[in-house]
């Protein structure tokens, strides 16, 4: 149980990271929803994790990741477009591999986005296993990387 000053960062990390992420993710409608109900309630039980990466006080980078059972998950990656090709995506990367103790973490990226992950991707090894069409967004592919088998079939 988090203690009266644990709870408040903890707090005030969700507040700041859903309002860090909303502007930057145009191309996933319902993310606040997903973060509201899912996200959260992963922190909660531990199943989730934020990665935040500050500058004077204000998150220019975030990540969260999924770790269940079943799936190892790097779910989102935003970095703040002054602060891109600073090294903080691989820094996010680096930390939810580490957090998901697995070096092939399932992930998937829209098509729009595809090519400003292309060098992470490379850079860790990542397998191309899947491609979905409407996923996330109508008309748009959706690439799936690391998918292990018992997902394939789902």
């Amino acid at each position: 149980m988090l203690d009266t000053k644990e709870f408040i960062k903890y707090s005030q990390d969700v507040t700041d990271s859903l309002e860090f992420l909303t502007p930057l993710s145009d191309n996933y409608p319902g993310i606040n929803i997903w973060f509201k109900t899912k996200v959260i309630i992963g922190l909660e039980l531990g199943t989730r994790k934020l990665f935040i990466h500050r500058r004077s006080g204000k998150i220019v980078a975030l990540g969260i990741a999924k770790k269940t059972e079943s799936e190892k998950k790097i779910c989102t990656v935003r970095v703040a477009p002054e602060y891109v090709g600073k090294g903080l995506g691989v820094k996010i990367f680096k930390q939810a591999i580490d957090w998901l103790e697995t070096e092939q973490p399932h992930l998937t990226v829209s098509e729009d986005k595809l090519l400003d992950f292309e060098r992470i991707f490379d850079h860790f090894g990542f397998r191309l296993t899947s491609t979905i069409n409407g996923l996330y967004q109508p008309g748009k592919v959706e690439y799936l990387f690391n998918e292990k088998k018992s997902f394939l079939g789902k």
